[in-house]
């Protein structure tokens, strides 16, 4: 049985690389458009995600069975509210 964190973490990867082909298809839409400090803002944000992904991925690779135990809390608090 995989562990719930590293469901997470593969999640969190396939988010990752949909999240950069998006951005950076809408940032050089907006480049191309003329909205340049648009672009420049849709690619630093996209860099501050990517960022932060690779921070939770790290802590989720290091303390895994903390990260499953807190998926496992969020999902039985989705489960029991829904």
């Amino acid at each position: 049985m995989i562990p719930v964190g590293l469901r997470i973490l593969k999640t969190l990867y396939k988010a990752k690389g949909k999240m950069g082909k998006g951005s950076a298809f809408v940032a050089d839409k907006a480049g191309k458009a003329g909205f340049t400090e648009t672009s420049q803002a849709i690619t630093g944000a996209s860099k501050k995600v990517h960022q932060g992904t690779r921070y939770v991925g790290k802590k989720i690779k290091n303390n895994p069975k903390t990260a499953s135990a807190i998926g496992g809390a969020m999902l039985w608090d989705m489960l029991d509210n829904g």
